[in-house]
């Protein structure tokens, strides 16, 4: 039997990073550079990221639009922003470490989940672990072998919901 007495005593963050076989610059312009972005992330934005940058982010085939404000922008090395209507934004980092080799680690971690209840935002938690992990498996194939991933479009065949 499950305990149904479980509390959530820290708002979780989400964590994940690969390393990808690609020097840092391309990494970085892969993910500011929303002609690149958009081949394998969202569909459509209304600027690059870069410093002070107030963007918005859409998934046409979800309906979906999220307003993105940079918070921090170091380049080939950090952008940190702002995402989602307030006063549920949540913070975004996008954390590039160049390594030999040509090679890049990138760290994303999204923080700062609130609203609703410990099962809401553990959920949200959840949901955007699976997002950005998605966002990184079609990164990494779209840099490394040149293939577009359609995972992010493909992963509600039937909608967002």
């Amino acid at each position: 039997m499950a305990d149904t007495n479980l509390q959530l005593t820290k708002v979780p963050d989400v964590n994940t990073g690969v390393l990808i076989r690609r020097p840092v610059d391309q990494v970085f312009k892969a993910l500011t550079d929303p002609s690149i972005t958009a081949k394998f992330w969202f569909t459509k934005s209304t600027g690059p990221l870069k410093t002070g940058a107030e963007v918005e982010w859409t998934w046409e085939m979800y309906n979906v639009s999220v307003p993105v404000v940079v918070k921090d922008f170091e380049k080939n090395r950090l952008v940190k922003f702002e995402w989602g209507p307030a006063p549920g934004a949540t913070t975004v980092e996008f954390r590039f470490d160049a390594r030999s080799g040509d090679t890049t680690y990138l760290a994303i971690k999204e923080s700062g989940f609130t609203g609703g209840n410990g099962d809401e935002i553990v959920a949200r938690v959840a949901d955007s672990m699976g997002g950005f992990t998605q966002l990184i498996a079609a990164l990494k194939a779209y840099l490394e072998h040149d293939i577009i991933l359609t995972i992010v479009a493909d992963r509600f065949p039937d909608g967002h919901g």
